[in-house]
């Protein structure tokens, strides 16, 4: 049983090459029949790539696209994949749309993975994962707020000291049905 990873990429470039990879994912979102590969859904990433002309036996393709938008002239993809974010299904679109720049961000609690590949489309830097809605911050100073409001104190602009005031607190409320996890995404190439 994998982690499950939410990966959100942000398709920007050429806007006839977005809007055509936004038209692959809506012609095979609207099949009345998909030409399923290994019992998986419409949306799952290796029918995309073979939408796309390439083998998905060749890439990483282990997850489903679950929502997509287009929001001006930038394609959104929200995904659910295993593990990680799946590389694979990335460079395909590269591969088939040269003009197209895949930015990402992926959550992958299990392992406590949080990364990025672009604080410029992804500028929030740090997530707060609650039991009430998950919250992102593009700057510690913004966390502090929440978090001292939420703790009843003012806490240092710090992320170890967050996640040990989150801690301590969640330690002085173990009967209540809550959860509080901090934590700070990093960028990678």
């Amino acid at each position: 049983m994998p982690n499950w990873c939410d990966t959100t990429y942000k398709c920007v470039g050429d806007p006839k090459e977005v809007r055509s990879l936004y038209n692959v994912i809506k012609c095979n979102d609207n099949r009345k029949t998909s030409r399923v590969k290994n019992g998986f859904g419409k949306l799952w990433l290796g029918n995309i790539i073979d939408q796309l002309g390439y083998s998905w036996e060749q890439y990483r393709c282990r997850g489903e696209i679950i929502d997509y938008q287009m929001d001006g002239d930038e394609l959104v993809i929200y995904q659910s994949t295993a593990w990680c974010e799946q590389e694979g299904f990335r460079e395909v679109i590269q591969l088939k749309f040269p003009s197209i720049t895949v930015y990402y961000r992926q959550e992958e609690p299990g392992c406590d993975v949080y990364s990025t590949n672009s604080f410029e489309y992804f500028p929030e830097r740090y997530f707060l994962d609650s039991y009430e809605e998950p919250l992102y911050f593009e700057t510690l100073s913004e966390a502090v707020d929440t978090i001292s409001s939420i703790v009843g104190y003012k806490v240092e602009e710090d992320v170890n000291v967050i996640r040990d005031a989150l801690d301590k607190y969640l330690e002085e409320h173990e009967k209540d049905d809550i959860f509080y996890s901090f934590h700070e995404f990093i960028e990678i190439d």
